[in-house]
């Protein structure tokens, strides 16, 4: 069954969160926006399979935040509605890494902690409220369509599984199709397919398990805090447990515990607090102790990082582009994923404005090399900490001794001096260069720790 018309049409594979906001953005574009999710959703709230972290702690980093707000085309977003709760880097944040407390004050940079469910829920009302927008679910994308041996993208192939035409491989036209599919993409197999070129992948392999509960609070508990959010990182490398809670509205807060390769946080509550009193502090096990647990717990599971670097293909096909975690994905524990699904959607915002009438194989290839650059600050940021574990495979990043050393030094520092503390946030956020780290000051502060402590 061909569906096609005198209309332009973007569709876009996948309908989470990288795929609602590039519908968003693309919108202006074309006539039609089409999202394909291969999942059937739940309009009650943001969780579905393909989304198996939904139910863990997510954040919004301050640059995300404002990409929110200026992509949605909503410079006073309800935060409230999206289920993001603003808390400031240094004042609001109690964070505890490589072996201190960071130490606490006014940073002015707020970081949104969200409810995924209730983000992802309201991301999809907003975005599919805008006229040229429409969602097929469950749309399984099958294949794409080839033309001009394999320089062309001309649309997809898809089934609707469930359906009384479930068996049925309907195609759809399209002017761009975007794959932003997520980490499970099968875009480096239809490449390969297309005798395109085969994919290269960076991987680190951290195995990192998430542990999530709701609770609520009795009100003496809540009125003693004096955090809003409270983070306990592994101190490495010998230690390998973390966690974090922060409120999620209603008297309901969140809490996850972290493990890395191989520890697991139980399900059960009486394993989850003895997990929650083995970490380096004992603060997260005081709150839960005294909290009510709310709901179901859940688990989820991530390798690691993944880079698949379209951007070292030597042939790339016209009126396609990748974004998202289908580019690159993160070790969760950073808190990096979304901010940087919304960097992808501002690059391929700013370059369709610029070259709209020109989506060729060059023009294409172009574009994920820009959104490439964009990952390697971030991949970095998570690669580096990850390699302090003996227990880590991948491809190790340069200098890694010597940034290690720094970084540990760095983050030690920032227990006690505040303007370490606050280039660390501005850089950790997307707000700075790394180089900021290395100017005279912050670097003669860094090496005196190295050397004296």
């Amino acid at each position: 069954m061909v569906e096609t018309d005198s209309m332009q049409r973007a569709v876009v594979i996948g309908g989470s969160v990288a795929g609602l906001m590039a519908a968003k953005a693309v919108a202006p574009f074309f006539d039609e926006v089409i999202l394909l999710e291969k999942d059937r959703l739940n309009d009650d709230n943001g969780l579905h399979k393909g989304v198996g972290h939904g139910g863990h702690a997510h954040v919004l980093l301050p640059s995300g935040l404002d990409l929110l707000k200026q992509l949605l085309d909503a410079p006073t977003l309800d935060l409230n509605a999206y289920g993001i709760v603003p808390a400031d880097t240094a004042s609001e944040l109690k964070w505890f890494q490589f072996g201190v407390w960071k130490t606490r004050f006014h940073s002015g940079i707020d970081m949104g902690w969200c409810h995924r469910s209730v983000f992802e829920r309201q991301l999809r009302q907003d975005v599919l409220s805008v006229d040229t927008i429409r969602m097929l679910s469950p749309a399984k994308v099958t294949g794409l369509l080839m033309l001009e041996q394999a320089h062309h993208v001309a649309g997809v192939c898809y089934r609707s599984p469930g359906d009384e035409e479930s068996d049925i491989t309907h195609t759809l036209t399209a002017e761009l199709v975007i794959d932003a599919s997520g980490r499970g993409t099968h875009t480096p197999r239809w490449l390969q397919d297309a005798a395109i070129g085969r994919v290269k992948e960076d991987e680190v392999s951290v195995r990192i398990a998430y542990t999530t509960r709701r609770f609520n609070l009795p009100a003496h508990v809540a009125a003693a805090l004096d955090w809003k959010v409270l983070s306990i990182y592994a101190e490495p490398p010998y230690d390998r447990r973390g966690g974090l809670i922060y409120p999620i509205g209603g008297n309901e807060w969140m809490a996850t515990l972290i493990g890395g390769n191989g520890e697991v946080a139980p399900m059960a509550m009486d394993g989850y607090l003895d997990f929650a009193q083995s970490l380096p502090q004992p603060d997260i096990y005081k709150v839960l102790k005294q909290a009510i647990p709310v709901g179901e717990p859940c688990s989820y599971q991530c390798p690691g990082s993944l880079w698949r670097r379209y951007d070292r293909m030597k042939q790339w096909p016209g009126h396609f582009v990748v974004i998202g975690d289908a580019v690159c994905s993160f070790n969760p524990i950073y808190g990096q994923g979304i901010t940087a699904v919304l960097k992808d959607v501002q690059v391929l915002t700013a370059v369709l404005a610029q070259h709209i009438n020109d989506l060729s194989a060059v023009s294409m290839l172009k574009l994920q090399k820009v959104i490439a650059k964009g990952k390697a600050v971030p991949w970095h940021l998570a690669a580096c900490p990850d390699f302090i574990y003996p227990e880590t495979r991948g491809k190790r990043p340069p200098c890694l001794g010597m940034t290690n050393g720094y970084i540990k030094a760095l983050m030690k520092l920032a227990g006690r001096d505040r303007v370490a503390h606050q280039r660390f946030i501005e850089v950790f956020t997307y707000l700075k260069s790394p180089l900021v780290l290395l100017t005279p000051g912050i670097l003669v502060k860094v090496l005196g720790q190295k050397l004296w402590g």
